[in-house]
């Protein structure tokens, strides 16, 4: 009996852990990005880096209207920056396309000013969609 408790007390800390995963499961993902340069007549798919996933949510029966209400999505913490430049462009045409890349993510009120705080559709456009 003794050596269950031994065990079941060493398990604990997994445990909780995996509690943990199961509720906030907001993690980075790989995608498929279409850019393309309108000007450059071109067009390419590349990989990176997105924030996707399920964030802790509580809609409250009676919504005040003193109260604010907001829901937590997956949004980025970190990220930086890439930047890819269509090459065979005419002179003076936009040929450079920066798109940002997810370093780490977590569950927060999405931040309009900086984000798109709209639904990213898991389809991915290819060239020839155009």
């Amino acid at each position: 009996m003794r050596m269950r408790f031994v065990v079941m007390v060493m398990l604990l800390p997994a445990l909780m852990r995996a509690g943990s995963e199961c509720r906030s499961s907001c993690r980075l993902t790989n995608i498929s990005i279409t850019l393309e340069s309108e000007e450059c007549g071109s067009c390419i798919t590349t990989d990176t880096t997105a924030c996707a996933g399920l964030c802790k949510t509580q809609e409250s029966v009676y919504r005040s209207p003193l109260m604010l209400f907001y829901q937590n999505t997956c949004n980025f913490r970190e990220w930086t920056h890439e930047t890819y430049e269509f090459k065979g462009c005419p002179a003076r045409a936009d040929s450079v396309f920066t798109y940002p890349v997810a370093l780490s993510c977590e569950c927060s009120k999405c931040n309009s000013d900086i984000t798109d705080c709209g639904v990213l559709s898991q389809q991915t456009l290819s060239c020839n969609a155009h």
